[in-house]
């Protein structure tokens, strides 16, 4: 009994201790009952964090307040596993697989790992990427030989996993002009174009990740393929914001609460119509969210470019504009990333050689794409970087520009207008059915 009433008051010392620190870091007043979330006045900032990002009595922007880590490791925790008794560990018997059970071995002397060594005996994934002879793998270098020491990126799968993700977004592929296509529809891609434009500017008030933008479009065009016909113009917005609302659930840490998404709007949908229309998303998207990203494969390809940090951002510049253009949505992820990397890497060199001879054996081999295969692509993407770079600064659907331009990015954007020539010299068909010497 003595010690039953130990444990019950050490529990709610723990309990009440457990409180007050949360509240003490998180800056709440240590009260009882519910606590009621504090209204928001109109164009307050809104980040991404457990509340809402206000401004003090003096103007000013306070700094937002992360949940603090580590409130699992208390004192009181401590102290009540050394108040309880210790008991003995426990030692778990072996349970034999039905296998063993069903057909005992014949020979004690028999090795345990003749399956494993049978399955390692077979080719490796990665082997199923080369599609060129034995003279061209030897111009292939091997860009994980360096990284086997590092378990966070998984050397031994990494092939496995990419040739995976190229299955993925051929099963959750995107239709070409698919709004064209259905009858009774009122979308137009005109209106797809400004509502993610628009997402793009929520996504940077909101400071979300990257992959939650590409998710977002993902999700919306993957949905409208499928549903256009039956969605009027005035809930587009609806569908877009709750596309936001899905991705950033899905990829972000702190994600952005529905009433973010209610403010956001001007208050034009309710809370209830965005749950609604999120469970029609899910439904009609069969809960599968994981479509591959451009930025997936732009990662790799970066790795096996050997490229540096300026040329990374240029190719995530260009991949970015291709959100907005309807004729390249149905384009797959894979193909965009190898395509906007090529581009980026001309950009930066100071060579003579022509475009087709930086889509190196190497680049070849880990994207899985022969020059052939985004070559025509290429030359839509300069199009669009260089009318881009010629619009006004006053022009619509500049978001992603605007964004490019900011110090944050290197100012990519302002780079790749100071330099617009450079991509009308690499445009034109001279080189849409070469391949690389």
């Amino acid at each position: 009994m003595a010690t039953s009433n130990l444990r019950s008051a050490l529990s709610r010392m723990i309990h009440s201790e457990n409180d007050a620190v949360v509240n003490r870091k998180l800056g709440a007043p240590v009260v009882a009952g519910p606590k009621s979330r504090p209204l928001r006045g109109a164009m307050q900032e809104i980040g991404n964090n457990m509340g809402i990002v206000g401004k003090d009595a003096k103007g000013g922007k306070p700094e937002a307040v992360k949940p603090s880590r580590g409130l699992s490791k208390q004192k009181g925790v401590v102290s009540l596993k050394a108040a309880a008794p210790r008991l003995p560990t426990r030692v778990m018997p072996k349970r034999k697989s039905a296998e063993a059970i069903e057909a005992p071995r014949v020979a004690e002397n028999e090795p345990e790992d003749v399956e494993m060594e049978a399955v390692d005996a077979e080719p490796k994934p990665a082997v199923q990427l080369a599609t060129f002879n034995a003279e061209r793998m030897a111009e292939v270098d091997d860009i994980d030989k360096e990284d086997e020491d590092d378990p966070q990126l998984v050397t031994e799968y990494v092939n496995q996993i990419y040739i995976y993700l190229r299955k993925l977004e051929v099963e959750q592929c995107i239709e070409a002009d698919y709004l064209g296509g259905k009858k009774g529809g009122s979308i137009l891609p005109k209106m797809r174009a400004v509502l993610i434009d628009w997402l793009v500017e929520v996504h940077q008030q909101f400071s979300m990740l990257q992959e939650t933008l590409y998710l977002t479009v993902a999700i919306l065009d993957r949905y409208l393929q499928k549903a256009a016909s039956t969605i009027n113009r005035k809930s587009l917005q609806l569908v877009g914001v709750t596309a936001m609302f899905v991705a950033s659930k899905y990829e972000e840490m702190y994600a952005p609460e529905i009433g973010d998404f209610v403010y956001i709007t001007d208050g034009a949908y309710t809370q209830s119509e965005i749950r609604r229309k999120e469970m029609e998303i899910l439904k009609a998207l069969n809960f599968d969210l994981g479509r591959p990203l451009p930025l997936h494969f732009l990662r790799r390809n970066s790795k096996a470019g050997c490229v540096d940090a300026r040329i990374h951002t240029l190719a995530k510049y260009i991949m970015e504009l291709t959100i907005i253009e309807y004729s390249l949505m149905h384009i797959p992820p894979s193909k965009l990333a190898a395509a906007s990397l090529v581009i980026s890497i001309k950009f930066f060199d100071e060579g003579d050689k022509q475009l087709p001879e930086y889509w190196t054996s190497t680049l070849a081999y880990y994207t899985m794409y022969e020059w052939s295969d985004i070559a025509p692509l290429v030359n839509d993407l300069l199009k669009m970087v260089v009318r881009t770079c010629e619009a006004r600064p006053d022009a619509k659907l500049m978001a992603i520009r605007q964004k490019y331009s900011n110090k944050k990015f290197g100012k990519i954007a302002l780079v790749a207008q100071s330099k617009i020539s450079l991509f009308n010299e690499m445009k034109g068909p001279e080189f849409a059915t070469s391949s690389p010497k």
